[in-house]
């Protein structure tokens, strides 16, 4: 991949925060910041929403081939292996 994925996420209280995302050493290193706050927080654990938009933003890089296939299957396998109790 050859850039950082970021996208902004609202929440249904009206809060939002920013994500992301850089392929790096062959793992995807997720960073988020709540809206207003100086720092990027980096132990964070993605929920499964997070880990939807990071994969549909890596299939359509896929489709104009500015991912790869290895990243695509990291993705969907992070995505499969999501607690949905962590939302």
């Amino acid at each position: 991949m050859n850039r950082d994925i970021n996208w902004k996420t609202k929440r249904d209280d009206g809060t939002s925060y920013e994500v992301r995302v850089h392929w790096f050493s062959g793992k995807f290193k997720m960073q988020f910041r709540e809206k207003g706050a100086d720092s990027w927080d980096y132990d964070r654990k993605p929920s499964q929403a997070d880990l939807a938009d990071l994969v549909d933003n890596i299939e359509r890089r896929y489709q104009r081939r500015s991912a790869t296939l290895k990243e695509l299957e990291i993705a969907r396998k992070m995505l499969a292996e999501a607690d949905p109790a962590d939302e």
